[in-house]
């Protein structure tokens, strides 16, 4: 059954977020990740967050979700992004 790992992030450097972004897709797509939403105006209801970028990510299961999120590959990525970004991100399973 398909995941979605939903994510919410307001970087402060827009130039060092297109690298991670970029950087971070190449390592969603080898554990079968892939983007099927970005949206750069969500609509925020029920929490005081603002973020300024909401993407979705698609996996084959929660365990590639996880898989991802914990590899080597991501980790630096992670450690980048915390320099210059707040994110929230949570993982559902597909209906």
């Amino acid at each position: 059954m398909s995941a979605y790992m939903v994510i919410s992030v307001t970087p402060d450097d827009e130039e060092k977020f297109r690298q991670y972004e970029a950087a971070t897709l190449e390592v969603v797509g080898r554990y079968g990740g892939a983007p099927v939403a970005r949206d750069a105006q969500p609509l925020v209801w029920e929490s005081d967050a603002d973020p300024a970028l909401a993407v979705i990510l698609r996996f084959d299961s929660k365990q590639a979700a996880e898989a991802f999120y914990h590899s080597e590959e991501y980790a630096p990525l992670k450690a980048f992004r915390h320099t210059f970004a707040e994110a929230h991100a949570l993982v559902i399973e597909g209906l």
